[in-house]
Protein backbone atom coordinates (compact mmCIF):
# COMPACT_ATOMS: atom_id res chain seq x y z
CA UNK A 1 0.00 0.00 0.00
CA UNK A 2 1.13 3.72 -0.65
CA UNK A 3 2.83 4.78 2.59
CA UNK A 4 2.09 8.64 2.52
CA UNK A 5 5.46 8.97 4.87
CA UNK A 6 8.27 7.27 2.74
CA UNK A 7 10.40 10.16 1.69
CA UNK A 8 14.07 7.32 1.05
CA UNK A 9 16.91 8.41 1.31
CA UNK A 10 17.42 12.65 0.99
CA UNK A 11 20.31 13.17 -1.07
CA UNK A 12 19.99 16.86 -1.54
CA UNK A 13 19.78 17.13 2.35
CA UNK A 14 22.69 14.99 2.60
CA UNK A 15 24.47 16.96 0.34
CA UNK A 16 23.13 20.11 2.37
CA UNK A 17 24.74 19.08 4.90
CA UNK A 18 28.10 18.12 3.76
CA UNK A 19 28.37 21.42 2.13
CA UNK A 20 27.71 23.28 5.30
CA UNK A 21 30.41 20.98 7.27
CA UNK A 22 33.07 21.69 4.73
CA UNK A 23 32.26 25.14 5.12
CA UNK A 24 32.49 25.06 9.03
CA UNK A 25 35.64 23.09 8.16
CA UNK A 26 37.15 25.83 5.53
CA UNK A 27 36.19 28.79 8.07
CA UNK A 28 38.06 26.93 11.47
CA UNK A 29 40.97 25.63 8.93
CA UNK A 30 41.52 28.86 7.05
CA UNK A 31 40.50 32.31 9.69
CA UNK A 32 42.49 34.75 7.93
CA UNK A 33 41.42 33.60 4.54
CA UNK A 34 40.27 36.87 1.99
CA UNK A 35 36.59 37.46 3.03
CA UNK A 36 35.61 37.47 -0.77
CA UNK A 37 36.38 33.81 -0.59
CA UNK A 38 34.10 33.27 2.61
CA UNK A 39 31.07 35.52 0.97
CA UNK A 40 31.57 33.41 -2.15
CA UNK A 41 31.53 30.04 -0.56
CA UNK A 42 28.36 31.18 2.14
CA UNK A 43 26.76 32.37 -1.30
CA UNK A 44 26.61 29.05 -2.86
CA UNK A 45 25.79 26.77 0.49
CA UNK A 46 22.73 29.66 0.95
CA UNK A 47 21.81 28.90 -2.59
CA UNK A 48 21.99 24.93 -2.40
CA UNK A 49 20.37 25.26 0.97
CA UNK A 50 17.48 27.38 -0.94
CA UNK A 51 17.25 24.76 -3.88
CA UNK A 52 16.84 21.70 -1.19
CA UNK A 53 14.62 23.11 0.48
CA UNK A 54 12.39 23.65 -2.95
CA UNK A 55 13.31 20.57 -4.40
CA UNK A 56 11.03 18.87 -0.84
CA UNK A 57 8.54 21.43 -0.85
CA UNK A 58 5.64 19.39 -2.43
CA UNK A 59 6.46 16.22 0.29
CA UNK A 60 6.95 18.54 3.24
CA UNK A 61 3.52 20.09 2.09
CA UNK A 62 2.37 16.32 2.42
CA UNK A 63 3.39 16.01 5.98
CA UNK A 64 3.14 19.93 7.27
CA UNK A 65 0.05 21.35 5.42
CA UNK A 66 0.45 24.55 4.94
CA UNK A 67 3.17 25.18 7.05
CA UNK A 68 5.65 24.01 4.31
CA UNK A 69 4.59 27.40 2.85
CA UNK A 70 6.74 28.97 5.47
CA UNK A 71 9.60 26.69 4.32
CA UNK A 72 8.88 27.58 0.87
CA UNK A 73 9.33 31.38 1.23
CA UNK A 74 12.47 30.87 3.93
CA UNK A 75 13.50 29.30 0.82
CA UNK A 76 13.34 31.69 -2.01
CA UNK A 77 14.78 34.47 0.95
CA UNK A 78 17.83 31.69 1.11
CA UNK A 79 18.79 31.87 -2.63
CA UNK A 80 18.55 35.81 -2.98
CA UNK A 81 20.50 35.89 0.26
CA UNK A 82 22.75 33.49 -1.70
CA UNK A 83 22.61 35.20 -5.28
CA UNK A 84 23.19 38.72 -3.45
CA UNK A 85 26.62 37.59 -1.91
CA UNK A 86 26.97 35.93 -5.53
CA UNK A 87 27.04 38.94 -7.62
CA UNK A 88 27.19 41.93 -5.42
CA UNK A 89 30.23 40.95 -3.16
CA UNK A 90 30.66 44.58 -1.56
CA UNK A 91 27.57 44.60 0.23
CA UNK A 92 28.18 41.18 1.30
CA UNK A 93 31.47 41.84 2.70
CA UNK A 94 29.93 45.71 4.45
CA UNK A 95 27.02 43.99 6.35
CA UNK A 96 28.10 40.42 6.60
CA UNK A 97 27.73 39.93 10.47
CA UNK A 98 24.33 41.09 9.84
CA UNK A 99 23.14 39.30 6.80
CA UNK A 100 24.08 36.12 8.54
CA UNK A 101 22.70 36.60 11.72
CA UNK A 102 19.42 37.19 9.48
CA UNK A 103 20.45 34.34 7.48
CA UNK A 104 20.84 31.85 10.31
CA UNK A 105 17.95 32.85 12.06
CA UNK A 106 15.86 32.29 8.92
CA UNK A 107 17.10 29.12 8.63
CA UNK A 108 16.47 28.04 12.21
CA UNK A 109 13.27 29.34 12.34
CA UNK A 110 11.89 27.97 9.04
CA UNK A 111 13.51 24.40 10.45
CA UNK A 112 11.92 25.03 13.71
CA UNK A 113 8.56 25.59 11.50
CA UNK A 114 8.77 22.14 9.84
CA UNK A 115 10.32 19.41 11.83
CA UNK A 116 7.22 18.11 13.16
CA UNK A 117 7.14 15.87 10.36
CA UNK A 118 10.17 14.04 11.83
CA UNK A 119 8.36 12.55 14.65
CA UNK A 120 7.09 10.30 11.62
CA UNK A 121 10.70 8.95 11.53
CA UNK A 122 11.09 8.82 15.19
CA UNK A 123 10.74 10.72 18.08
CA UNK A 124 14.74 10.71 18.56
CA UNK A 125 15.63 12.69 14.99
CA UNK A 126 12.33 15.20 16.14
CA UNK A 127 14.45 15.82 19.27
CA UNK A 128 18.07 16.09 18.22
CA UNK A 129 16.48 18.07 15.35
CA UNK A 130 14.76 20.84 17.42
CA UNK A 131 17.85 20.84 19.70
CA UNK A 132 20.03 21.61 17.04
CA UNK A 133 17.80 24.10 15.32
CA UNK A 134 17.62 25.74 18.99
CA UNK A 135 21.31 26.16 18.78
CA UNK A 136 21.39 27.50 15.49
CA UNK A 137 19.04 30.11 16.48
CA UNK A 138 20.46 31.41 19.65
CA UNK A 139 24.03 31.83 17.45
CA UNK A 140 21.59 34.12 14.97
CA UNK A 141 21.00 36.00 17.58
CA UNK A 142 24.43 36.12 19.37
CA UNK A 143 25.26 37.86 15.92
CA UNK A 144 22.62 40.23 15.38
CA UNK A 145 22.89 41.27 19.01
CA UNK A 146 26.31 41.69 19.56
CA UNK A 147 28.08 42.73 16.95
CA UNK A 148 31.24 43.29 18.60
CA UNK A 149 31.41 39.71 20.14
CA UNK A 150 30.37 38.75 16.41
CA UNK A 151 33.03 40.53 15.64
CA UNK A 152 35.49 38.87 17.46
CA UNK A 153 34.38 35.44 17.21
CA UNK A 154 32.84 35.03 14.01
CA UNK A 155 35.17 32.38 12.33
CA UNK A 156 33.62 30.38 15.44
CA UNK A 157 30.03 31.39 15.89
CA UNK A 158 30.16 30.61 11.52
CA UNK A 159 32.03 27.48 11.77
CA UNK A 160 30.00 26.14 14.55
CA UNK A 161 26.81 27.15 12.92
CA UNK A 162 27.67 25.70 9.54
CA UNK A 163 28.68 22.42 11.18
CA UNK A 164 25.43 21.82 13.59
CA UNK A 165 23.19 22.86 10.41
CA UNK A 166 25.18 20.58 8.50
CA UNK A 167 25.20 17.31 11.18
CA UNK A 168 21.45 18.27 11.25
CA UNK A 169 20.67 18.50 7.27
CA UNK A 170 22.53 14.69 7.62
CA UNK A 171 20.49 14.14 10.40
CA UNK A 172 16.99 14.76 8.43
CA UNK A 173 18.64 12.91 5.30
CA UNK A 174 19.18 9.29 7.43
CA UNK A 175 15.66 9.90 9.36
CA UNK A 176 13.54 10.55 5.47
CA UNK A 177 15.08 6.88 4.63
CA UNK A 178 12.85 5.74 6.73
Amino acid sequence: MFDDHRWGFDWTEFMTGVVFLVAAYFVMKQPKAALLSLVFLFAIAAIISGITTIAGYTKLRRETGLRANFALVFAIIDILVGLLFLFHAPTGILVLGYLFAFWFLIDSIERLTVASHLKVFGMGYYVLSLIFDIITLVLGLMLLFSPVVAAFTFNVLVSFYFAVFGINAILIAFARRN
